[in-house]
């Protein structure tokens, strides 16, 4: 099971995850992403993973076309704070390639337009 929390700072919506997000769960992840996305202010998200676990291939699923839809909007995606196994496996799907990935959030936050 996973835990979402939701801030922002300036124009950034952060979304931090904690827990696992497993094959039977991630509908969730995707119905608090699709919330964030339909806000018409938010553009700039940071998804927070200090505190994940584990995520099933559905939760990369989910951050890939919440980028490509923040992208369309003309924002931006970025994820930091991975750890353990779940850096070992994003580095292995090579999800840097496709969106950037800080290794904390002062750095991740830093590297947003400020618009």
């Amino acid at each position: 099971m996973a835990e979402y929390h939701t801030s922002h700072e300036g124009p950034v919506t952060i979304l931090e995850i904690q827990g696992r997000i497993e094959p039977d769960n991630w509908q969730e992840l995707n119905a608090i992403f699709k919330k964030i996305t339909d806000t018409e202010t938010t553009r700039h998200l940071l998804v927070d993973l200090a505190g994940l676990e584990y995520t099933a291939s559905a939760g990369f699923r989910e951050l890939f076309m919440v980028g490509r839809a923040l992208s369309r909007k003309g924002g931006h995606l970025a994820v930091c704070s991975l750890q353990g196994e779940v850096k070992r496996v994003f580095d292995l799907a090579g999800f840097a390639t496709a969106y950037p990935i800080f290794d904390d959030r002062t750095s991740a936050l830093a590297s947003f337009p400020l618009n």
